[in-house]
């Protein structure tokens, strides 16, 4: 049997954030526009989702895939409160968990500390 091919965590971001756009884009952009904004939603969809990474303690610009299981849970469940429908918010949280187990996760930064012995 022939291993999944590895993923970046960065593609699988992007998906997150086609994901949520698909389910809830519209929903963004009429309350853009009801703010009298020309907007298509898709802005507003990703700060959703920067914010979401912080909630739940993970990083946007580096996602690991614990944050990137938790971030695709945590918006399964605000677009299914929002009226999404349940087909489509499971069919792409599906997909998206997929997608997460085959993500290796990024080393850590080389300006970073992490794993430095102290003296």
């Amino acid at each position: 049997m022939m291993a999944a091919e590895r993923v970046s965590p960065f593609e699988v971001r992007e998906l997150l954030v086609r994901c949520f756009a698909s389910e809830n884009s519209e929903r963004f952009a009429e309350q853009e526009r009801a703010l009298g904004r020309h907007s298509d939603g898709i802005a507003a969809v990703e700060t959703m989702v920067r914010l979401a990474f912080k909630q739940v303690g993970g990083n946007f610009e580096r996602p690991s895939r614990a944050a990137l299981t938790q971030v695709t849970n945590l918006l399964a469940e605000r677009s299914l409160d929002w009226g999404a429908s349940a087909d489509d918010v499971f069919a792409c949280h599906e997909n998206l968990m997929r997608f997460i187990a085959r993500v290796a996760d990024l080393p850590p930064r080389s300006d970073s500390t992490e794993g430095a012995l102290s003296n």
